[in-house]
């Protein structure tokens, strides 16, 4: 009989070497975890819940399959997991080194950027509101500097063909800024929106 080599469920094919101790330390398993979860509910025929915000700014839930969440089938021989990567689509809209997202998902057999994926692994409740009635439990969620960049990129590309929707949502005073380098120069403006 074989001797099975330690993994998570449906990670093929990955930048991580799951033989190795430190794979499944904190740091690692945080992202790691998640994407072999999601592989293991899609294969019970479910989708991951999905938070979102609708066309009012609220908070909705939904549903997103893994092969929508990673821009290709789960179960693909082709999809590559790249953990703690960049999402190189990005690098034109920073200026220096484009941070590390999570997770990024890639075609093993064109080298195809898929998609960029940040892992938010929390508890529901956490500590704070673990006392609470159900209705009210609550979780943390830390943003990293990281994610924020993502975020921003986010915007930039979705919005790229479509300004005046993002002039809807966030005004038009940034035109008057010259170096979005200059914390001051964004700041002082963020109340005038």
């Amino acid at each position: 009989m074989a001797k099975k080599q330690p993994g998570l469920y449906g990670i093929t094919y990955s930048n991580r070497d799951f033989t190795q101790a430190d794979t499944w330390g904190k740091n690692q398993f945080n992202s790691s975890f998640p994407a072999g979860l999601t592989n293991f509910i899609s294969s019970k025929n479910l989708d991951n819940v999905y938070i979102f915000l609708d066309k009012e700014l609220k908070v909705n839930h939904g549903k997103i399959s893994a092969e929508k969440l990673y821009g290709i089938s789960p179960t693909s021989d082709d999809l590559f997991f790249s953990f703690e990567s960049q999402y190189t689509p990005y690098e034109q809209l920073v200026i220096g080194t484009l941070p590390r997202v999570d997770l990024v998902t890639q075609s093993r057999s064109n080298g195809q950027i898929l998609r960029p994926i940040e892992v938010k692994l929390t508890a529901l409740p956490d500590n704070s509101t673990c006392h609470l009635s159900e209705e009210n439990y609550g979780c943390e969620v830390v943003i990293r500097p990281d994610t924020i960049v993502y975020l921003a990129c986010s915007i930039a590309v979705n919005f790229k063909d479509n300004r005046k929707q993002l002039v809807q949502l966030f005004g038009n005073k940034f035109d008057i800024i010259k170096d979005w380098t200059d914390g001051f120069s964004v700041w002082c403006r963020i109340d005038q929106t």
